[in-house]
């Protein structure tokens, strides 16, 4: 077979491909080696805003929670809401047991009784002590009095003899005036006619005699008289200073005796008036044995089951209130000392994305969460709704501001290097090359740092690499 040989055009179009394909190739080629020489630029913007430092950490939301129980420990019969359930103030929310109160209220009954008792054993004990005491006063006040007595009466006796005496005595002295008088009147001579008075005399003489021995009687009973006075007289100082004596320490032993029956009786009225009032309860629980709700809200738990007996520190339900939000946030030991009562928290919420939310400590519990590790403690934190649905339970990342400076220009840390103790970035001139600007700064959350000086807002800084 006869091959046909190519035309001359055809020849020239191949030759001019392939000429072409080379020349693509080494363009291609050299394109390439260009790009492998080139250092790839990251760019950074200084921007205005707002630059805060603070203690992150992250929690969930809760409603502020009302707590609900019987004024008294009730059976629970039934309840009338479950969890999650909307309710109105006024709502019913369980029951007691009417039977079981009625048992209790006989028992409380049967307190009562007891307690009223234990008060008027009490009272009766007071008032038995106190007549003891008078009368334990009265016996030595008596006794004391006994011995004046008998000593103001010796007194009396020894005064009567001293006087008997002093008289007696002025008597004996009359008389013997009178006997002295009559002997010393002179002999009359015989034959005068005047006889001597010797009868007279004799009597006198013979009554002198009578009152001296009237006198040595009262004398010796004078002696007597004085001995038992003086006997009196020291049983009445001893009685004295012993009733003196011994009256502070019956003053001492009466007030702490009578300190102890009044702390007796005090507490059995307390007793009396505790008894009371739990009956006074149970009363009020069996008339409506119900339990309402107190405002409007949400339930959010049952504390029993039906059949359980409540306990006072125990809730039968809890209601929280969706207009009351707070985010509890557990801080680590190291950081709680930079938490203060109503600081600022920046927060966001994970059911809205990076929607900022405002909030403020309002207090933290000095308890650590149990078997936390590292040790945290619980804050608490309100919230802003801002018009957001808030349910209890939606997570919470939070930031809790120490420092922040607003409306200032920042740039990421990444864009600055240090130098010799100054600051730099690059910039980028319009025919590509670069060159460093030294900048100042300010305030740094660790990202970002304030520009001070040798930047503008919209100014762009290159980073290689």
């Amino acid at each position: 077979m006869k091959i046909k040989k190519p035309s001359k055009k055809v020849i020239a179009g191949i030759v001019a491909a392939a000429c072409v394909c080379v020349a693509c190739y080494i363009g291609v080629a050299n394109a390439g080696k260009e790009n492998e020489s080139e250092i790839p630029l990251r760019e950074y913007t200084v921007k205005r805003g707002d630059i805060t430092a603070g203690i992150t950490g992250n929690g969930s939301l809760s409603y502020d929670a009302g707590v609900l129980n019987f004024p008294e420990p009730v059976q629970l019969k039934e309840y009338f809401v479950k969890n999650g359930t909307q309710v109105k103030a006024g709502d019913k929310l369980a029951a007691a047991d009417p039977e079981w109160l009625g048992k209790q209220i006989e028992e409380a009954q049967a307190e009562l009784e007891k307690a009223k008792n234990a008060l008027d054993q009490a009272q009766n004990a007071k008032t038995v002590s106190r007549l003891n005491q008078k009368k334990a006063n009265a016996e030595a006040d008596a006794a004391l009095e006994s011995t004046q007595s008998a000593a103001s009466g010796a007194q009396k006796t020894v005064d009567s003899l001293r006087q008997q005496i002093d008289e007696i005595s002025g008597q004996i002295v009359q008389l013997d005036g009178q006997i002295a008088e009559l002997e010393a009147q002179p002999t009359p001579l015989p034959g005068d006619g005047q006889q001597p008075d010797d009868s007279k005399l004799e009597a006198l003489k013979k009554q002198r005699e009578e009152l001296a021995v009237q006198k040595e009687a009262l004398q010796m009973q004078l002696e007597e008289a004085q001995a038992a006075l003086s006997g009196a007289l020291s049983a009445q100082e001893q009685q004295e200073q012993q009733r003196s004596s011994t009256r502070g320490i019956d003053e001492q032993i009466e007030s702490a005796s009578q300190s102890d029956l009044d702390s007796t009786v005090n507490n059995a009225k307390i007793d009396v008036d505790l008894a009371q009032k739990k009956l006074d309860r149970l009363n009020s629980i069996l008339s409506d044995p119900n339990l309402y709700a107190d405002r409007d809200g949400v339930v959010l738990s049952l504390g029993y089951t039906p059949g359980q007996e409540t306990t006072p520190d125990k809730s039968v339900v809890d209601i929280g209130d969706p207009a009351s939000v707070f985010v509890q946030i557990p801080v680590a030991q190291t950081d709680i000392g930079n938490i203060t009562e109503g600081q600022d928290v920046d927060l966001t919420l994970d059911a809205f994305g990076d929607r900022p939310f405002k909030g403020k400590v309002i207090g933290r519990s000095l308890v650590p969460v149990k078997d936390s590790n590292p040790v945290s403690y619980p804050v608490h934190v309100s919230i802003d709704p801002e018009d957001a649905e808030l349910l209890s339970g939606m997570t919470a990342n939070a930031q809790f501001i120490i420092k922040q400076k607003k409306d200032v220009l920042q740039l990421s840390n990444k864009a600055i290097s240090i130098e010799n103790g100054k600051q730099y970035v690059q910039m980028q001139n319009e025919d590509g090359t670069l060159r460093k600007v030294e900048i100042q700064t300010g305030f740094s959350d660790g990202k970002v740092s304030e520009i001070t000086g040798g930047l503008s807002e919209g100014d762009i800084v290159v980073v290689e690499g």
